[in-house]
């Protein structure tokens, strides 16, 4: 493991740091003086890593869904640091698909779950040996972590995942002195904004999700122009990881009005029958 980092700070395990918001929060990080693994999934972004930080950060190339693959990047950690001890895992990685679910093939379905979900249990379970009391485990969620709309059932289903899983974390770890949150932001201006609707502009094999796909797109799109600041995201896990007491979750959402209240706090039946009537999921 060829480091950059300077010596003295907190050490932190940031998944996903080549791109988007894990290298956001990575760089927050390091301009903060804390020592950062940075996630790669190959050599190439590791080097990326290391062109983009001179200093402060350590490359740790693995696959998050490979669970041989986390316990040997585990071990590399506890060889190179030694006694030293993470102040936070961070588990930020994740992938998105979309579309309707009758084109949604096993494969697809499998590594959203895989990166999204299994992914978090892989790295924190290899690196929580190596977490310090008080140390903290951040899993990024999203407002459809709570609430589900057409097209997202695989995505949606894997942040649900992500609310379980870190709660029984946060319950299971408390004897370690070990405290976890989850980050659930709405639509976020990244790059993967861009691919989202990339994938709702795909002809879906059945024509009647012809017209309801489009008009979703054409909302994804207007909420994507004022989608949440990714600074906005980085204060929140830097937030979480740096609280004394942490809260549980850290709720960003992109519109309070439509990811709170009519989203959680309406009647399920009125819910979906507002959401298919703005589609035109009805029946012909």
């Amino acid at each position: 493991m060829k480091t950059t980092a300077s010596p003295g700070g907190p050490i932190v395990l940031v998944t996903g740091a080549g791109s988007g918001i894990g290298h956001a929060i990575a760089t927050r990080l390091v301009s903060d003086g804390y020592r950062v693994l940075g996630g790669a999934i190959d050599d190439q972004e590791a080097a990326a890593l290391l062109q983009a930080f001179p200093a402060g950060l350590t490359p740790l190339v693995f696959d998050v869904r490979d669970e041989d693959n986390v316990q040997a990047a585990a071990k590399v950690t506890r060889d190179a640091f030694g006694e030293a001890r993470l102040a936070g895992v961070l588990n930020i990685a994740g992938v998105i698909t979309n579309g309707p679910l009758v084109d949604l093939t096993a494969d697809a379905f499998l590594k959203v779950l895989s990166v999204n979900l299994i992914g978090i249990h892989n790295v924190t379970r290899a690196f929580l040996p190596l977490i310090a009391k008080g140390g903290k485990v951040v899993n990024m969620s999203s407002a459809s972590g709570t609430r589900t709309l057409p097209f997202t059932g695989a995505y949606s289903a894997s942040k649900f995942g992500v609310e379980a899983l870190s709660t029984a974390m946060r319950m299971e770890f408390a004897p370690l002195g070990i405290h976890v949150s989850v980050v659930a932001p709405g639509l976020i201006n990244t790059p993967m904004a861009g691919h989202i609707q990339d994938e709702l502009r795909k002809v879906p094999s059945l024509a009647v999700y012809a017209a309801p796909l489009g008009r979703f797109l054409d909302r994804t799109v207007q909420s994507a122009a004022h989608g949440i600041a990714i600074e906005r995201v980085v204060d929140k896990v830097v937030k979480a990881l740096t609280a004394e007491r942490p809260a549980p979750r850290y709720d960003i959402p992109h519109s309070y009005l439509q990811d709170v209240v009519l989203m959680r706090m309406l009647p399920i039946r009125v819910r979906e029958a507002l959401v298919r009537r703005v589609l035109g999921l009805v029946a012909s």
